[in-house]
């Protein structure tokens, strides 16, 4: 395939080769080593990886639906209950948030569900207003907050989400840029710019406008999600609209992050044919899933997705990490969905 490949194409060999690479069955179980073979700690399993390498099958499934993958699916399943103890959770509440939402898009219904909300309600610090990243620790930062505003979005405890938006907005938002900063700590605001922290901001502004009791309330998380999308554009113009890396590890899925979450505001601001900001919006979180989304696409290597879109795929280093991989599969998950709207 080359770099005109037809966006189902791309996502379906970005997913072969994640599966391929990483993906181990244990009988009726299944999880994910963290590298390639060789690497050092390649059979690392990682709680946050996995949250993400089900929410990216979630997708797949959607854009292509295959007996073979669902039945993956529920041996991934399977895995993260034996490698939890079927507890599922962590002492780390931005990996039950993203676990969360994993699940949220998995199956509804599923019995560990009220569970990990009911974990992050529990854990909403009320002299703060907002999650703390662990049990024990004096940081509150996006990772945790936004991603937990979406699951709860989505649940009897809207209230909380919208309160847990509103804390992001006011603490971490950045008024010269528009960007949401990382967290702070002891009154200090981290002010590192990452890539997913803006994802999540859209998601959770997206996820309000959709359970939002009326209008005005709509609008305004809108409004936000908007300016979000706006302020990312600004961000990466200089470098085209790449997306800044955050290399390997768990800065691996920073972008991928961003970029479901810019594919979440193409279809949303899509809606309405006849708003012309709306549809301006759209088009320009689209350009940012397509420019990535050809850049990791025209940079691979030997079935390998670089790091950093602006090289070619290492045969080395970063680039073999799962998380990497998985990065940019969400990335081209996205692009699907994506065009699947503006097509």
């Amino acid at each position: 395939m080359d770099a005109t490949a037809p966006v189902q194409a791309r996502a379906m060999s970005a997913e072969a080769a994640v599966v391929r690479r990483f993906v181990h069955r244990h009988g009726p179980v299944a999880w994910a080593h963290a590298a390639a073979p060789g690497v050092v700690g390649a059979r690392t399993w990682h709680y946050w990886w996995h949250a993400h390498l089900v929410h990216a099958f979630v997708d797949a499934q959607e854009h292509r639906p295959d007996a073979r993958r669902a039945r993956l699916l529920r041996e991934l399943h399977r895995g993260v209950t034996l490698r939890t103890l079927g507890r599922w959770t962590t002492p780390f509440y931005d990996d039950v948030a993203w676990m969360t939402l994993a699940l949220q898009r998995y199956d509804v219904g599923d019995r560990h569900l009220e569970r990990l909300v009911r974990r992050l309600d529990e854990a909403i610090d009320p002299a703060v207003g907002a999650l703390p990243w662990a049990v024990g620790s004096s940081l509150y930062n996006a990772p945790a907050n936004s991603p937990a505003a979406i699951a709860l979005a989505w649940t009897a405890r809207r209230g909380a989400a919208v309160d847990l938006d509103a804390w992001v907005a006011a603490t971490l938002d950045d008024p010269r840029t528009g960007l949401v900063r990382d967290g702070i700590e002891h009154d200090v605001v981290r002010s590192e710019l990452w890539t997913y922290n803006q994802g999540v901001a859209i998601g959770s502004a997206l996820a309000l406008a959709e359970t939002a009791p009326d209008a005005d309330s709509r609008d305004a998380h809108l409004d936000r999600a908007a300016g979000l999308v706006v302020a990312v554009e600004h961000w990466c113009a200089a470098d085209g609209g790449l997306l800044p890396s955050a290399g390997g590890g768990d800065g691996g899925l920073f972008a991928g992050i961003l970029a479901r979450y810019l594919a979440e505001a193409t279809i949303r601001f899509a809606d309405d044919r006849t708003n012309e900001e709306h549809l301006a919006v759209s088009r320009r979180a689209h350009r940012l899933v397509r420019v990535n989304a050809d850049a990791l696409w025209e940079r691979r290597r030997g079935g390998l997705f670089p790091a950093d879109p602006r090289r070619f795929a290492h045969p080395e280093g970063d680039d073999l990490d799962l998380s990497v991989q998985l990065g940019a599969w969400i990335t081209l998950e996205a692009d699907v969905a994506a065009s699947a709207i503006t097509s």
